[in-house]
């Protein structure tokens, strides 16, 4: 059974649970999602990216976010569509950025959406940038 299996059989037996908790350390609380919220969000992402991109078998989608509350619902949305992904460090200097990418060949890079104007400064031209 691969991982987005177990949380989909998860998510139907406790649809109310807490799935995920995230503390962003800023001093607020932090904040959870139930798994019905998760899987929600992950459909819409892998939905989006069936209409969307040019899907083809071995995908590699790159990923380019920080840590937060809804990273599990971004991962399993990939693992759904399925696709592989690779995590792209928005703190990491823009030329190695490029570099990995280049080498990793992605086609698709998810930008997280607050980063998208960074993103632009990597010259994500090469590769179709899907906004998250």
């Amino acid at each position: 059974m691969t991982l987005h299996e177990m949380v989909q059989t998860a998510a139907r037996l406790y649809p109310e649970r807490r799935a995920v908790c995230f503390d962003a350390c800023d001093h607020q609380s932090p904040v959870s999602y139930q798994y019905k919220t998760v899987m929600s969000l992950a459909a819409e992402l892998t939905d989006s990216l069936r209409t969307h991109c040019n899907l083809t078998e071995n995908l590699e989608i790159g990923l380019y976010c920080y840590p937060g509350i809804n990273l599990p619902s971004w991962i399993l949305g990939l693992l759904q569509v399925p696709a592989a992904y690779s995590p792209i460090d928005p703190d990491a200097l823009p030329s190695l950025s490029i570099s990995f990418m280049k080498k990793c060949g992605f086609r698709y890079v998810l930008v997280e959406e607050n980063k998208v104007d960074v993103s632009a400064k990597l010259n994500f031209i090469l590769m179709g940038m899907f906004k998250m």
